[in-house]
């Protein structure tokens, strides 16, 4: 009964965590999740509505703004005895299943970044609305064996899946509800227009468009140079 009762008490304080409006509500959502988060920098904005899964394995840097109503869902899933295909990226030096996003980003409403497979968002990124990431999705059929039957269903024994970290260098701008899959790499000062589907990795300063997105032009006649 008493455990009970305290599982009820943590659910009503993630409640009120979340859904809290206005500036109080930031800076409560701040304070909160800043002790749950693998790290956390200064002047991070976590606007109501976020829904946060398995903070412990998210890293943000500074001056980080999370709109509202945004999904982020960190943390390694069990796949055993289920068909796995995995897509490695040498340049993704965390653990699978961790979201790292750097400073100077923001991701706007109704945004869903999923990074079971892992998710890297460097500085100076922006996602508009709708944006999904996938580092972990469904594959139709099982790529070692064509004739077997496979469900899209978690529930059932024959899923199949495909697993893979997404990463977006720097000065990346993905435009409204673009959707990410696993295993791509979005190379630095590249842009996707609206509605595109990225399946494969982009070379630095592209502008994409499409479904399959493909690389239409460079983003920026001399390419973007860090100081």
């Amino acid at each position: 009964m008493i455990k009970h009762f305290l599982r009820a008490v943590s659910d009503f304080t993630r409640f009120f965590v979340v859904y809290m409006p206005g500036s109080s509500g930031r800076k409560l959502r701040y304070g909160y999740y800043r002790k749950k988060f693998k790290s956390c920098g200064k002047n991070v904005i976590i606007d109501e509505g976020v829904l946060i899964h398995n903070p412990e394995s998210i890293t943000i840097g500074e001056n980080v703004w999370i709109d509202r109503y945004c999904i982020l869902i960190a943390g390694k899933v069990n796949l055993q005895g289920k068909i796995v295909k995995r897509r490695k990226n040498r340049e993704f030096k965390w653990e699978e299943g961790e979201l790292i996003i750097e400073s100077n980003v923001h991701i706007a409403p109704f945004c869903l970044i999923q990074a079971h497979g892992g998710a890297y968002i460097g500085q100076n990124c922006a996602l508009s609305s709708g944006v999904k990431v996938y580092s972990l999705s469904n594959m139709p059929r099982n790529p070692y064996n064509l004739d077997e039957t496979v469900y899209f269903s978690p529930m059932a024994n024959n899923s199949a899946y495909f697993i893979g970290p997404v990463m977006l260098k720097e000065n990346v701008g993905i435009a409204l509800n673009c959707i990410i899959l696993p295993g791509v790499m979005i190379g630095e000062n590249s842009f996707a227009t609206p509605n595109s589907v990225l399946l494969s990795s982009i070379t630095p300063n592209s502008y994409v468009s499409g479904n399959p997105a493909k690389r239409v032009k460079e983003r920026f006649k001399a390419a973007v140079r860090n100081e």
